[in-house]
């Protein structure tokens, strides 16, 4: 939930209380307001009346008022006055036979005039006072409506105004590269809690693109130093390797050195493409035919082919793909030097590309590790002197650079690698 639509529901909740409080509340005053004049002008008729009693004026516009009865002498003594609702039973105007009850605010009033005990009872009808009430009370309903309606409209969109900076910020910091050399245009706001974010994150990522560059450059400057002084010891090496002077021992240890830069040399390598890849320095991007590059990396490796008489079998369409072409070709390569270092004499390589789908199957032996570490780090599959246990990393880490899925499986001694172009 967005937090313009969390704060509008909470004043709305609010609001919503508040106005039905107030609405329980406005029709109780109301209603008090009411009564209290009408028991002023039953106290009005009650007074004329005594004063009608008192004077021996005729009852022109009252009945006769009723002595008391002996029990009601008992029962009020004393001059009393009692206000109450009541209601009375009378025929429905304009409508033959129908009756209905009538709400009615009473007074009823036993006092002593002329020297005699009275009961005089006045009445007034609460029927209009109710819809006066009723009416008052569902207009200033209705109008508190439209007030928090109004209210609503124009603070939601008094926020996204205010907020608008924000969210423009937010999608250019989501479309932010840290190989951007050009430092993040933010959208500049008037209120200060946006001021201090946008100058927190113009240093942020200002520091993340410094110290990616600085780590870009350590790896190559590492990358590239590491490589001058293998090659020195590699090719003294190979002219120790020739002179007649050595022995068969110093020759084997040699051979051993020999292997071991050669070793170190294609390890730094790796490392350098696997953190060019992670720092998505492939980023140009064309079309790519899978079916061209997997025609030629298999003429690259047709000597170590058939060296094992592996069994080649493709099924390859003229569908392209959009990613670069180097991470294309290392893809290919690293996959296909899988499948083959670790097949077995005499077996065989299914390749098929069709739509989004890329599939590379080998035969080979089980794994002697969880299929959950295949593609990590320095996990390898076999114990082969040449592996590195990095070709399926790098594999692993191009495709989560361009969105891919991949997937393996192993079922009836064939290893099975996929990836989902489409995600």
């Amino acid at each position: 939930m967005k937090l313009i639509q969390k704060t509008s529901r909470t004043y709305l909740l609010l609001s919503a209380i508040i106005f039905v409080l107030s609405g329980v509340m406005l029709y109780f005053v109301l209603t008090s307001v009411m009564n209290n004049r009408l028991d002023q002008q039953l106290l009005y008729h009650k007074a004329l009346v005594a004063k009608i009693i008192k004077y021996d004026y005729d009852f022109t516009l009252f009945e006769e008022p009723e002595e008391l009865t002996e029990a009601e002498n008992k029962l009020y003594p004393r001059d009393t006055i009692i206000y109450k609702d009541t209601l009375i039973f009378h025929a429905i105007e304009d409508v033959v036979g129908a009756e209905e009850y009538e709400k009615y605010r009473q007074l009823t009033s036993y006092e002593t005039l002329q020297g005699k005990r009275y009961k005089i009872v006045t009445r007034n009808s609460l029927g209009r006072n109710q819809d006066f009430v009723s009416i008052i009370t569902l207009s200033t309903i209705i109008i508190i409506l439209l007030l928090l309606t109004g209210l609503l409209i124009l603070n939601t969109q008094i926020a996204k105004q205010i907020w608008k900076p924000f969210y423009t910020n937010l999608d250019r910091l989501k479309n932010f590269s840290i190989q951007d050399q050009n430092a993040i245009q933010l959208e500049p706001s008037n209120v200060e809690e946006f001021k201090e974010l946008n100058s927190s994150l113009k240093s942020l990522t200002q520091k993340l693109q410094s110290d990616f560059n600085n780590l870009k450059e350590f790896s190559e400057n590492a990358s590239h130093e590491m490589q001058t002084p293998l090659a020195i010891m590699q090719s003294k090496i190979e002219l120790l390797l020739q002179s007649t002077d050595v022995t068969k021992e110093q020759s084997e240890e040699l051979q051993s050195i020999y292997q071991a830069g050669n070793r170190l040399s294609k390890l730094n390598k790796t490392l350098l493409l696997l953190a060019k890849v992670e720092n998505q320095q492939f980023s140009a991007k064309k079309e790519i035919s899978l079916k061209e590059i997997i025609e030629r990396q298999l003429e690259n490796y047709e000597d170590f082919i058939a060296n094992k008489n592996i069994k080649i079998t493709t099924e390859l369409s003229d569908d392209t793909i959009i990613t670069n072409s180097v991470l294309a070709d290392t893809l290919i390569s690293n996959l296909l030097s899988n499948a083959i270092k670790h097949n077995i004499l005499n077996g065989s390589i299914d390749i098929t590309h069709v739509r989004d789908i890329l599939i590379f199957s080998n035969t080979g032996l089980p794994l002697d590790q969880n299929p959950e570490n295949l593609f990590t780090r320095f996990k390898k599959a076999s114990t082969l002197k040449d592996s590195l246990g990095l070709g399926l990393a790098i594999v692993k880490k191009i495709c989560e650079v361009n969105d891919w899925q991949i997937s393996y499986s192993y079922q009836d001694n064939t290893h099975q690698i996929s990836i989902l172009f489409r995600t």
